[in-house]
């Protein structure tokens, strides 16, 4: 079921008009009609009955009720979707050209993962490292704007979250913090060590956080690898064939959200 994020700046009032692109995206991509109602998130997830009681020439008007969390909400929009539980997934996703990472980033927040950050590597194809200030934030705008259309779009439940930084992979660590399990999908420099994900998931309580770290177009190198296994992060090989980077991410969340979710009910 499509579903509506409300406005950052929203509290929670009875009425709140829409403006702009916001009021077209309603009105005009959803084509809702007056009388009819939608559901929408605030910013923490709150769940709320978004009734159309007016359409303008450039904005539209809606009453809000707050929807309790077991209640179905009407929509005209009759697909259904998943409502949860979701597990904790974090999305380490390596610099990638443009328009693959707002693929990777759009899919992964379908998927439903709770945070994704960039990392940089030694073999990214794309480095930020030089530039400006305001060209970094047009990307994270652009990344942000692909993370609501796809929460719109989905009927996601999980507020997907975009780290405003790029973290060097020297320093991943210390942001991980080893706050949970922390993966990275390559050849394990230690072949012994090697784990599966089925085996590092079976006995993992549901809500651990779970880092998915993958690799740029140019893979890790092994000194990358090295350092990754010496600080807290596991290798896991996917037995499937060589994946490019904005596929690999999207088939180990999906995976992982499977494998947690069945293992949990």
């Amino acid at each position: 079921m499509r579903q509506y994020l409300l406005p950052p700046g929203y509290q929670g009032e009875s009425s709140l008009v829409l403006e702009g692109k916001e009021s077209q995206y309603l009105t005009k991509v959803l084509r809702l009609k007056v009388g009819q109602q939608i559901l929408g998130r605030d910013a923490k997830g709150k769940r709320y009955v978004l009734k159309l009681t007016d359409i303008a020439r450039h904005s539209c008007t809606l009453s809000c009720t707050v929807a309790e969390d077991q209640d179905p909400v009407q929509s005209t929009d009759e697909l259904p979707s998943y409502q949860g539980p979701y597990p904790n997934l974090i999305l380490l996703q390596c610099l990638c050209k443009g328009k693959k990472e707002e693929q990777i980033v759009r899919q992964a927040t379908e998927i439903g993962v709770h945070t994704i950050a960039l990392v940089s590597s030694r073999y990214c194809v794309t480095d930020l490292s030089d530039k400006k200030e305001s060209a970094l934030s047009s990307r994270f705008d652009r990344l942000e704007a692909q993370i609501k259309e796809a929460i719109q779009q989905s009927g996601s439940p999980v507020p997907t979250q975009l780290e405003r930084k790029v973290i060097p992979l020297s320093e991943l660590p210390t942001w991980w913090n080893g706050r949970g399990l922390g993966l990275f999908f390559h050849q394990s420099s230690r072949p012994h060590q090697q784990e599966t994900l089925a085996s590092l998931v079976r006995t993992l309580p549901f809500q651990t956080p779970i880092a998915v770290l993958i690799g740029p177009e140019g893979g890790f190198s092994d000194e990358e690898c090295l350092f990754l296994e010496d600080h807290g992060f596991t290798a896991v090989l996917l037995k499937t064939n060589i994946l490019r980077s904005e596929t690999a991410g999207i088939y180990a969340l999906s995976a992982l959200q499977v494998l947690m979710t069945e293992s949990h009910h």
